[in-house]
């Protein structure tokens, strides 16, 4: 009797586990970039962005997200469309980190030339039901260039409002 139980118990568990494992979430967010122009001057883009995030085996998750970036000293603007996979703790709380890669569409009155980059992410999600937040720092290394001077390397930090599902 008492190993049927368990085997009811550890069933239900697995379950729940299984149900919860594949969490779909999609978010709406901010971002600001921190980033140095062509003669090493720092500029700062501001914008706005989305994400959709799948959950895997509780762990793990991955996103695609597009954004869209202006760099008003720099008279330019990036439209980021990227991919991350990361490995979290899940919880109400939950710590994750990851890496991703993206491809960096320019529009500019300037010589900077399009490209792909990639991105390193720490960050926080708050879960609560079907509604959360989160709020992440980037490391990014990108391909954006004007005469091989990087527009986009350095931090950005992005904060959001989620829908999951």
């Amino acid at each position: 009797m008492a190993k049927k139980m368990l085997m009811v118990v550890m069933l239900g568990l697995f379950s729940v586990g299984v149900a919860n494992a594949g969490e779909t979430s999609l978010t709406g967010f901010l971002t600001y970039w921190g980033g140095v122009d062509s003669i090493g001057k720092s500029i700062d883009g501001a914008g706005g962005g989305v994400k959709l995030r799948k959950k895997l085996l509780g762990l793990f998750a991955g996103d695609v997200r597009a954004s869209y970036v202006r760099f008003s000293d720099a008279d330019t603007s990036v439209t980021p469309l990227e991919a991350t996979v990361m490995v979290g703790i899940p919880f109400i709380l939950e710590p994750y980190i990851g890496i991703g890669a993206g491809y960096y569409l320019v529009e500019s009155d300037l010589d900077y030339d399009s490209g792909p980059g990639g991105f390193g992410v720490l960050g926080v999600q708050f879960n609560m039901f079907v509604v959360g937040a989160m709020a992440e720092v980037r490391y990014n290394k990108v391909n954006v260039s004007m005469n091989d001077e990087y527009l986009m390397d350095g931090l950005s930090a992005n904060v959001g409002l989620m829908i999951k599902w």
